[in-house]
């Protein structure tokens, strides 16, 4: 039987996820502290209110739109104007989730074998969705010296070279935590002015910074500079990624933006995913929105501090900078490789960690932990790592 060469990928588990599977199957306690579906977590948010608005009576009739309920997009700008951002409806397109916005955004903007390039490290996703889109990713890459910060001059190098179709920026970056700043941001419009080139933001994790305040940096939905898709969605923002719902916001000079959302309600209109009674819902969801995301933010945040204070004392282990998201990394000592020592403390600690390598970290030993959990399991997890390295 032949297949696509976009599925030619390898399916042999590795050796921790096998290993993994063996325990499961075998019933072993484990604390996984790998864990990022916020509805698995025990946030007390989670409650049978949030199904109320999907029994909607006008979500028994089917009026498709391209861009999605015109209700729904204006509740999204009002969302959207409480942060001080102002977006119009005719800007926002509904999808089921981010990777389908993703692929809206590709198809309209590569060819087969156009270049995109992206952040590294960053989430294994975006190759997949890049293969299954035909199209090529050259990583560009980010270094944490006093903080996570974009390679300016080799990302410079690599534009030029590779001509790229876009340029992805995930703000925050998933999993080291950092917001392209102002100096990044006008980099960013400079290079893309220069070849007439797209710009992709993935705010998903906008509005969980990990300090004390505002978000450090603003959003790309106002970007006026070039043309801009910008990506969100109530998989993240409001914690709920059953409900399955995201926008894509386009923006950038009035001619060119109005050539791309004309492209995109082809597109979109093509699919037309959106689910009808989660659209209705998402305005009454958004009220509640301000409540979740304290919820969720006042948990990374205790568990990120947490995390802090047990590594002081241990200088083997060092928590690398980060401004926000709901991930923490952590640089090991060289002895093992990531792989090697999340084996280690599976075996040693039935902890889960992930290894930086899902993360396409180029370099060191590095495992990735998530926040999410609950802060006696986090607390839990943290000391038998500890215990675990000796």
């Amino acid at each position: 039987m032949h297949f696509s060469k976009r599925t030619d990928w390898t399916l042999t588990p590795n050796p921790l996820s096998q290993r993994l599977a063996e325990l499961h199957q075998k019933g072993a306690p484990l604390l996984d502290l790998t864990i990022s579906n916020p509805t698995l977590c025990g946030f007390k948010y989670l409650h049978e209110k949030l199904l109320k608005p999907l029994l909607c009576p006008q979500s028994l009739v089917y009026d498709p739109a391209p861009h999605g309920l015109l209700e729904s997009r204006k509740a999204l700008c009002a969302y959207y104007a409480g942060k001080g951002i102002t977006v119009t409806p005719e800007q926002i397109f509904l999808t089921a989730n981010t990777s389908e916005a993703y692929s809206f955004v590709f198809r309209l903007l590569a060819d087969p074998q156009d270049a995109l390039l992206a952040p590294q490290p960053s989430y294994p996703l975006l190759d997949y969705l890049a293969g299954l889109n035909d199209i090529t990713i050259r990583r560009y890459p980010l270094h944490c010296a006093g903080g996570w910060k974009i390679d300016i001059e080799t990302l410079a190098g690599q534009f030029y070279e590779s001509n790229p179709r876009a340029v992805l920026v995930v703000h925050p970056n998933n999993p080291t935590g950092n917001y392209v700043n102002a100096e990044e941001h006008l980099m960013l419009n400079q290079l893309c002015e220069s070849k007439e080139t797209a710009l992709i933001a993935d705010e998903v994790f906008y509005d969980f910074n990990l300090n004390e305040g505002p978000v450090p940096a603003g959003s790309f939905a106002q970007n006026k500079n070039v043309l801009t898709f910008t990506l969100g969605g109530i998989s993240k923002t409001l914690g709920l990624p059953q409900m399955k719902l995201s926008w894509l916001i386009v923006s950038g000079p009035a001619g060119i933006q109005a050539q791309a959302i004309e492209r995109l309600e082809i597109i979109s209109d093509t699919y037309l995913s959106a689910s009808t009674p989660v659209q209705n819902a998402l305005g009454p969801w958004l009220e509640l929105q301000k409540g979740i995301h304290a919820e969720i933010r006042q948990r990374i945040i205790e568990n990120h501090r947490s995390l802090c204070k047990a590594l002081r004392g241990h200088p083997a282990i060092q928590i690398l900078d980060s401004e926000g998201g709901w991930n923490a990394v952590l640089r090991m000592p060289d002895s093992l490789t990531d792989e090697d020592w999340a084996l280690h403390l599976l075996e040693k600690t039935r902890v889960v960690v992930h290894p930086g390598y899902l993360y396409d970290f180029p370099d060191g030993a590095f495992v990735v932990l998530s926040l999410l959990p609950k802060t006696e399991i986090f607390k839990q997890g943290v000391e038998q790592i500890l215990k675990g390295i000796g």
